[in-house]
């Protein structure tokens, strides 16, 4: 070999350890935006945990609020069905007066009473109306279970995808360097003559391309940050840090990941997804209600027993009124005031007899709304099975995707590291160099991707299964 040939080896090597040196002791999380570095988790001082956003999102999203607010609204509804428990009290006071052309007198009217009425006994109707209420409150509750379920299976994939965002930012940071350290070995063979041009052109080629990838993925981590502040409904958040990941953090997790097995069995996650899930529980609830529903608009047709009375106080006057004393006719007038007392108590049956068909028909119209309930159920349980199945069987393909895109991200390292060494020495050449460089890139990128897939096709069977 040549001198010239064993200094250019030796300076590569150079390169390789000072580039290798500066990866080691670069900060996971630190990034080139616009010509600054963002903040470590040192200088940041605070991590936003997986927790940290489920909690955030369960405090702070609209649809979880709006949700709550109409479990709120039913059990308004629920207390007024109470009030047929209740006696109706009402208090009225009027004053007339009357003059009419045939009678010159003119007479006044006061009245003030106090109203009173109260159901003994319908036939079961109030019972009904409270209990459809109580139960369409169970169903609301239900419908409440489910925003939350979907806004924290919905933060957690944002969650996940910025993370992985980032770790894809770490290897286009690593490309970036990688095709640095090849352009300065094309440049410094082609100066020593032993490379032609056209391997610092390659190599400058695809040193634009992997910086064109950086903006890309730096690009991509801003917008996941966006997406992530909408899955908590936080829009102002500012951005923060999330725990490291370490290579040796990294591969502990692809370990347990690959070892992991879900608890349950195919067919338990099924059963546990029908006996769980909310939607379920939520139609289970509006059958019960609609059952009752019907039942009250049948006994429509049965009597009601009430009470009712007043008390109170009134008198007419009249005033300029003639009246015949002997021969004489003399005019008289007759106070208003002291108000004569008056009170009435009255027990009251009330039996329906035909009311156009209204009765019979609303409850035709009960009878159709249980049924479509249970249609929904029915198709809302067939979906449970679907995304229970789908989502075990993904989680399984996701393991064996790790194993692989482990396996392949070792083979094309490997490969690379060969190409690498054959092009120092000149036996290589920079296209060998470069398709080693794309294929590693690829397998970094497939290995990081499988496991943030993991773990987001375990939070969608987490929530199939009724326990996110």
């Amino acid at each position: 070999m040549s001198l010239s040939k064993i200094v250019l080896s030796l300076m590569t090597m150079v390169f390789v350890n000072a580039a290798a040196a500066s990866r080691a002791a670069e900060s996971p999380y630190s990034m080139e935006q616009g010509g600054k570095t963002t903040l470590t988790l040192e200088e940041k001082g605070k991590v936003l945990t997986l927790e940290d956003t489920v909690r955030n999102a369960l405090e702070n999203h609209p649809s979880i609020k709006s949700a709550a607010e109409r479990v709120g609204a039913q059990q308004a509804v629920l207390r007024q069905q109470f009030a047929a428990y209740y006696p109706t009290l009402s208090l009225s006071n009027s004053y007339r007066t009357a003059k009419s052309n045939s009678d010159p007198s003119a007479s006044d009217a006061y009245a003030s009473q106090a109203n009173f009425n109260l159901t003994l006994y319908n036939f079961g109707k109030r019972e009904g109306a409270v209990q459809s209420a109580r139960e369409t409150l169970d169903a609301t509750r239900y419908n409440l279970k489910t925003s939350a379920d979907a806004v924290v299976l919905s933060v957690k994939q944002a969650y996940y995808l910025y993370l992985q965002a980032i770790a894809l930012v770490r290897v286009a940071e690593e490309t970036v360097r990688d095709r640095e350290l090849i352009v300065r070995q094309a440049r410094a063979f082609y100066e020593v003559g032993t490379r032609p041009k056209i391997d610092v052109v390659r190599a400058e080629a695809n040193l634009y391309t992997a910086q064109s990838g950086l903006i890309t993925a730096q690009n991509n981590v801003k917008v996941a940050w966006v997406t992530l502040k909408n899955a908590m409904g936080l829009p102002d958040l500012p951005e923060q840090a999330v725990p490291a990941m370490t290579g040796a953090v990294v591969e502990s997790l692809a370990e347990s990941f690959s070892a992991a097995r879900f608890p349950l069995s195919l067919e338990q996650s099924r059963t546990q997804g029908f006996a769980a899930r909310p939607e379920l529980l939520s139609f289970e609830a509006q059958r019960r209600a609609q059952d009752q529903t019907i039942a009250t608009n049948r006994r429509s047709h049965l009597p009601d027993i009430l009470v009712e009375g007043f008390y109170g106080r009134k008198n007419v006057s009249n005033l300029h009124g003639k009246e015949k004393v002997g021969a004489d006719t003399v005019t008289t007038a007759q106070t208003t005031f002291p108000l004569k007392q008056e009170w009435q108590v009255q027990l009251s049956l009330n039996i329906p007899i035909f009311d156009g068909f209204r009765t019979t028909y609303k409850t035709e119209e009960s009878v159709r709304t249980y049924y479509s309930i249970k249609f929904q159920e029915e198709q809302q349980r067939q979906q449970v099975a679907l995304e229970v199945e789908q989502g075990y069987a993904n989680l399984v393909s996701s393991q064996e995707r790790i194993k692989a895109s482990k396996a392949a991200e070792g083979a094309a390292k490997e490969n690379l590291e060969l190409a690498n060494g054959r092009y120092q020495v000149g036996v290589g050449s920079i296209i060998e160099v470069t398709d080693a460089q794309e294929t590693y890139v690829r397998a970094e990128v497939d290995y990081i991707n499988s496991l943030y897939n993991y773990k987001i096709e375990e939070a969608k069977l987490l929530k199939a299964v009724g326990t996110p």
